[in-house]
């Protein structure tokens, strides 16, 4: 054999050692794999763990019998407020220091004055008018004497009383009655050229000055007393039906009933306390809302000064209402109910119905005694999710 062949007889040998030895190892990958999986167990069946149960806080409802304030807002207004216009034309002579926007006044002060000369004029005239209707009515009496005297000589039973002048001096009469009263109304023009003021009060603006021209009728100015104020609040229908049923029903319901009044000025709240006197007479159609109108001094002791156009917080002592609830807003759903648990401590969803609303407080009712409500509600709750209660005290009483 030649080296040739035995370096080919080589060859082949070790080229079939590798694939034997390749074939080993396949052989021996695989059957480690069948193993390893057959090895590995079964997943068991069965319910996957539970979830812990989260953490709720809650509070024992008891209902009780709450006497509601019914909250509302108003402006102040003046309860009496008037034009103060001229009776007579002319130019204003005079205004007194009091003739001005935000001045106070008393009843009868001199405010401004017209100039009066023409009704100085005019008072002469009429004075003169009188004495010659006074003259002539003398004239005539005496023209009715000498009348009845010359009847008399005639020797008639029976007198005319045309011939006796009796219609002359009626007519004469007349006309003194007539020219008296031209006196007077001069005499009241005149006067009424001195404005003053129809009681106490205020200016609340001016519409003229001395030296312009007024026509009869022209307002001088806005003016409004000091005696007493007002305010107008307004009240829903479920705010009207907390009140006590007499407001409702009675004529006088509304004698003994008060508001409690807020009003902050200087960066200080003042409060205090004025009866309602009154309801408007008809709903506001535009609003749906019955005015109910509480009455007040200007003035009252430790207040300052109130004025018309000041806004006021008020709270009115509603009617007596039982089977109430007093929970935080956190605990009320936007569409009306809370979330209770039930005895398998799982949520329940339990409607309520809302009396009324103040600050962060709700008035509910609905709700059982010793019920276990959710005191704050969040998107993760749901009714049927079982919860571990947690006690709080949320419920206002």
């Amino acid at each position: 054999m030649t080296a040739k062949s035995e370096l080919s007889t080589t060859a082949d040998r070790m080229s079939f050692r590798r694939f034997v030895l390749a074939g080993i190892a396949t052989f021996l990958g695989l059957a480690m794999t069948w193993v390893v999986m057959t090895a590995k167990s079964a997943p068991e069946a069965g319910a996957p763990p539970e979830r812990p149960s989260p953490m709720v806080s809650v509070f024992t409802a008891e209902p009780a019998t709450h006497q509601l304030l019914v909250a509302s807002q108003g402006t102040i207004e003046a309860k009496h407020r008037v034009s103060l216009v001229a009776q007579v034309a002319g130019k204003v002579a005079s205004i007194s220091e009091r003739f001005a926007d935000g001045a106070f006044f008393s009843a009868g002060d001199v405010l401004l004055t017209i100039e009066e000369d023409d009704y100085t004029f005019a008072l002469a005239r009429a004075q003169s008018a009188k004495a010659a209707a006074e003259q002539r009515l003398a004239e005539e009496r005496g023209r009715a004497l000498q009348a009845e005297r010359e009847w008399r000589e005639l020797g008639s039973v029976e007198a005319n009383d045309l011939f006796l002048r009796k219609p002359q001096l009626h007519a004469a009469e007349l006309a003194v009655v007539a020219a008296q009263a031209d006196v007077d109304a001069a005499q009241l023009a005149l006067e009424r050229t001195i404005i003053r003021a129809p009681f106490d009060g205020r200016i609340q603006a001016t519409d003229a000055d001395i030296g312009q021209f007024v026509a009869t009728g022209s307002r001088l100015a806005q003016i409004y007393g000091r005696d007493a104020l007002e305010v107008r609040l307004p009240l829903s229908n479920s705010q009207l039906s907390l009140l006590p049923d007499a407001i409702l029903t009675s004529e006088t319901g509304l004698v003994g009933l008060k508001a409690d009044f807020n009003i902050s000025l200087g960066g200080k709240e003042w409060t205090w306390q004025a009866p309602i006197v009154r309801v408007e007479a008809e709903v506001d159609r535009r609003t749906r809302v019955t005015n109910i109108i509480a009455e007040f001094p200007a003035q009252l002791p430790g207040i300052p000064a109130l004025t018309p156009g000041m806004f006021v917080q008020a709270s009115i002592q509603g009617a007596a209402i039982e089977g109430v609830v007093v929970v935080s807003n956190d605990a009320v759903s936007p569409d009306g109910h809370v979330l209770a648990i039930d005895e398998e401590s799982r949520l329940k969803r339990v409607p309520i119905q809302v009396i009324s609303r103040r600050s962060n407080e709700v008035f509910v009712s609905g709700l059982r005694s010793g019920e276990l409500v959710v005191s704050e509600l969040n998107n993760a709750m749901f009714p049927g999710l079982a919860v571990k209660p947690q006690q709080t005290n949320t419920e206002v009483n």
